[in-house]
């Protein structure tokens, strides 16, 4: 942001983006389970085992689906995060820029230390 060596660095957006996308792989997952969900005496050997299955597989489709809107939904919080902190940081450089750092302190009157003067003189 500039040569007085403060600098915002915002890296969540990778992260952010690998959750979403594994997400995405998960709402394929569901899909693909979903296209058979419904199997028969032929498929499964048995009508128990049909029934079994076809439990089985409707339950891994929730889960499927639940795992694919809860990564969807970190992914945009990680992303909300990092917009939030980035805001934020800009914020605490605009303040830090407007400190005054020179001269004696009329309420200390202390002057500069070192040949340089304090950044909290003004408090």
């Amino acid at each position: 942001m500039g040569s007085d060596g403060y600098q915002v660095t915002a890296g969540m957006t990778g992260q952010a983006q690998q959750l979403d996308d594994a997400g995405t792989d998960m709402d394929g997952v569901s899909s693909a389970v979903k296209s058979r969900t419904s199997y028969t005496y032929g498929d499964a050997g048995g009508e128990d085992a049909a029934s079994a299955l076809n439990a089985f597989v409707t339950a891994w489709e929730a889960e499927a689906k639940t795992l694919a809107s809860a990564l969807h939904e970190l992914g945009g919080k990680v992303q909300l995060a990092k917009k939030t902190y980035h805001g934020t940081d800009g914020l605490v450089k605009t303040h830090a820029d407007s400190v005054p750092a020179g001269g004696t302190s009329a309420l200390t009157a202390t002057s500069t230390h070192g040949g340089r003067p304090s950044a909290l003189s003004s408090y």
